[in-house]
């Protein structure tokens, strides 16, 4: 057992009342094997903050897990869900109306009003973007309250969200966008996203948990995953981890694949590494939602098996590397022997299959069914679908069952070779003939006669064993492999860009350049006359097919060049010249 997890007695006790407080609710009433972007920020999934807002001052974060093991400023409240305040009301009613059916404490309720009061007269008294900012997140908890989505469990993120926003927007400076930011005690990773304030990131914090896990800083990823559970809310027979903002088109609060698979997979290396079961029962708690479909949970089922959404909102958007990600992170949680996981796993793996195939352009990813990756995006897909391709070819007993394969002998998985049936018994050789008499010396005598031995039968051919099954002839799972090496190629293959053939055109009149292009870029028109450019512009196009225009000043033979730039930076050209015909002759009015 690690020594470091026994230094935290707090923290595992308070986690262990959170999830006694479920056991009796979660994943209720469903039967045993039944059954984005995620606002993810510029610089990728895995971020740590950027910034900590300590007594007023900023200061650089310098390591996450100093912030991550420090002490949590109070225990891990343990939620006790009950039904949703009713629709209309204002935060603060929402809040008494809890408490008075006892769902909330009335000393709870009434420090969080405070809390509320306390944000609204700091909102009053600022000014531009922090008013604007701290605006936004009280709305957005009155908009939770209105819509009757108040529940006990969502109560302590709401308010941690407001406390956090009246800290930054009062004491701290102005952000970029995307920025992210922390507080001291706690590894929680906040970012900001322009007119609602700096929220929660979900992914950001569970992809922080797993890079201490890969830096073997234990103790601060158990006091940030105690934290993380301790504000998590109950949704669709188990625990999520919330989004508490409007994104997208979406209201809050919403949920995400990509967000939950990477939460089960930090709780799933922190049980097996701490080996402590408590996080592996919050991890189990945490599948709910994939059991669930869209608005609650972020389920799609398909006839072959269920695709998981990155946006519980949007249940017709398919992103690919969500979906990806999600799988990682269900079979990091199904190798613990968890049979739920093990069942989510392969009806996602079932339907990715046939999915990634799709999202290949043959040049560049796509990031749902609509339309190319950005950079950072095709990068991530690439990543995902490694991690996809190595989990999916390991040879262990456990991997195989996950993956619902037999195991495999010392031969592989390809079948016996038949047993070979006994030679036939050699036949009797023949007797040997008697040899002729000696002839006197000087004259030859005559030679006996030659008595060749009969030959045996040959015995017959023994039967042919049976042969054995044959293994299977390519394993699905290669697709991954495959598709990742492709968009890793892609990153240093040039875009091709073609130009169709150009038809005469008058002076004056518009010329169309139709055009064909293999993946996403910046593309620069460009027409010339004598050596010299006359006009330019410059657009992004996707792939596919294009028709560009211009407009020839005058007649004479004219030169057509599209220059493409890829979003890795990679080049491709094409020229074509046209023929450019006078303009029309004006007719003469007839003389009266």
């Amino acid at each position: 057992m690690n020594t470091q997890a026994s230094t935290r007695p707090v923290g595992r006790l308070a986690l262990a009342a959170v999830l006694a407080a479920l056991a009796g609710c979660v994943l209720a009433g469903v039967p045993a094997g039944a059954i984005g972007a995620d606002p993810q920020p510029a610089g990728g999934a895995l971020g740590a903050p950027e910034l900590i807002l300590e007594n007023g001052r900023v200061h650089l974060a310098t390591a996450l897990a100093a912030a991550a093991a420090a002490p949590l400023a109070a225990p891990l409240a343990t939620p006790a869900e009950g039904a949703a305040a009713r629709a209309g009301l204002t935060f603060p009613q929402a809040l008494a109306a809890l408490a008075s059916r006892g769902e909330l404490s009335a000393s709870l309720a009434l420090a969080d009003r405070s809390g509320w009061i306390a944000a609204r007269v700091s909102y009053k008294r600022l000014t531009g973007t922090r008013r604007a900012e701290l605006g936004a997140v009280l709305a957005n908890l009155t908009l939770v309250a209105r819509d009757g989505e108040l529940t006990p469990s969502r109560v302590p993120e709401l308010i941690l969200t407001l406390q956090r926003n009246r800290q930054w927007w009062t004491t701290g400076p102005l952000l970029s966008p995307d920025q992210r930011v922390g507080f001291p005690g706690s590894g929680l990773v906040w970012e900001y996203y322009p007119g609602q304030g700096i929220e929660i990131q979900w992914l950001g914090t569970f992809g922080a948990a797993n890079a201490l896990y890969d830096e073997r800083q234990y103790d601060a990823l158990g006091a940030l995953l105690d934290q993380a559970v301790g504000l998590a809310a109950l949704r669709g027979g188990g625990i999520a981890w919330e989004y508490d903002f409007s994104f997208d088109g979406g209201s809050p609060p919403w949920v995400s694949a990509i967000t939950e698979g990477t939460a089960v997979q930090a709780l799933a290396e922190a049980g097996t590494v701490l080996i402590d079961a408590t996080y592996l029962a919050a991890a189990h708690q945490a599948l709910g939602i994939f059991t669930q479909p869209p608005p609650v949970g972020i389920r799609s089922p398909t006839a072959t098996g269920a695709r998981y959404l990155i946006y519980s909102f949007a249940p017709h958007e398919y992103v690919i590397n969500a979906f990806i990600q999600s799988l990682v992170g269900l079979f990091d949680f199904a190798s613990t022997g968890d049979p739920l996981a093990v069942t989510l796993f392969r009806a996602g793996n079932a339907q990715a299959q046939l999915d990634v195939p799709k999202y290949n352009t043959g040049y560049w990813s796509l990031y749902d069914q609509y339309g190319e990756s950005s950079l950072s995006y095709h990068e991530l897909l690439t990543g995902f679908l490694q991690n996809l391709c190595q989990r999916t070819h390991l040879t262990t007993p456990k991997a195989l069952a996950i993956l619902g394969l037999p195991a495999r002998g010392a031969t592989g998985t390809t079948g016996a070779t038949g047993r070979t049936g006994p030679t036939g018994p050699t036949g009797p050789t023949g007797p040997t003939g008697a040899s002729g008499a000696t002839g006197t010396t000087g004259a030859t005598g005559t030679g006996g006669t030659s008595f060749p031995g009969v030959t045996g039968t040959t015995g017959p051919t023994g039967a042919s064993g049976s042969t054995g099954p044959t293994g299977p002839a390519a394993n699905p799972n290669d697709i991954y492999c495959t598709t990742a090496t492709a968009f890793q190629a892609d990153l240093k293959q040039p875009p091709q860009i073609t130009i169709a053939h150009l038809a005469s055109t008058r002076a004056r009149s518009l010329a169309r350049v139709p055009m064909t292009l293999t993946k996403i870029s910046t593309v620069t028109f460009a027409v010339s006359y004598g050596g010299h450019v006359v006009s330019q512009t410059t657009l992004v196009l996707a792939h596919g097919r294009h028709t560009l225009s211009w407009r020839p000043p005058h007649a004479g033979s004219w030169t057509v060049t599209l220059s493409a730039t890829d979003l890795a930076g990679n080049h491709g050209q094409a020229v074509a010249g046209v023929k450019i015909l006078a303009p029309p002759a004006k007719r003469r009015k007839p003389a009266h």
